[in-house]
């Protein structure tokens, strides 16, 4: 599959360690998309054996959510991954995004060939169950939040209790939610 990014999403990609995952909005996908540059990209065509995606919510002391997905991919028993992306529900690009766990009845997991000009995907199932969780879980946020959704992307309060979530969450392991994709 050809994959066509925008010049800064490219750039950031490039620059960026193999594996680190990122979310991606893809217009003609109403799914949330997970990317990451891969280094041997037929690794994963085959698909994934297994996969864990979770979806958390964390307050700070002082007030700013973090809502974090934490995803666990075996490709095979030598190749594991795991990752947490965090995003701001007081930014508008993250809280669409957290809307789409909402909404879809799948995550997909977009990997990237090294020079970014080749991709595979795969599909997890995202539960019924764990849709109607996310939607607790967001309309607990909302009735904390007040004021319009941020755009610009540097939020300070967020990045604060990012790094304390990041912090505390860094000895609680993979995600418990476990789905199977058959390749």
């Amino acid at each position: 599959m050809k994959v066509h990014l925008l010049d800064y999403f490219h750039s950031f990609l490039r620059q960026a360690p193999f594996y680190s995952a990122a979310f991606l909005v893809v217009r003609e996908l109403e799914e949330p998309v997970v990317v990451m540059r891969v280094e041997e990209l037929s690794l994963f065509q085959r698909g994934v054996h297994r996969a864990r995606v979770g979806f958390q919510t964390w307050q700070s002391e002082l007030g700013a959510w973090v809502v974090a997905v934490p995803f666990s991919l075996e490709v095979y028993s030598q190749l594991k991954m795991e990752g947490l992306l965090c995003l701001n529900p007081r930014r508008a690009i993250d809280y669409a995004i957290m809307e789409k766990f909402v909404k879809e009845e799948r995550v997909r997991f977009l990997f990237l060939s090294p020079d970014l000009d080749d991709a595979t995907d795969v599909e997890i199932p995202w539960p019924p169950a764990q849709r109607a969780k996310v939607r607790r879980m967001i309309r607990a946020i909302d009735r904390s939040l007040t004021g319009e959704k941020l755009s610009s992307a540097f939020d300070p309060d967020f990045e604060q209790a990012r790094q304390r979530f990041q912090s505390l969450y860094a000895g609680l392991g993979s995600p418990d939610e476990v789905w199977v994709s058959e390749p």
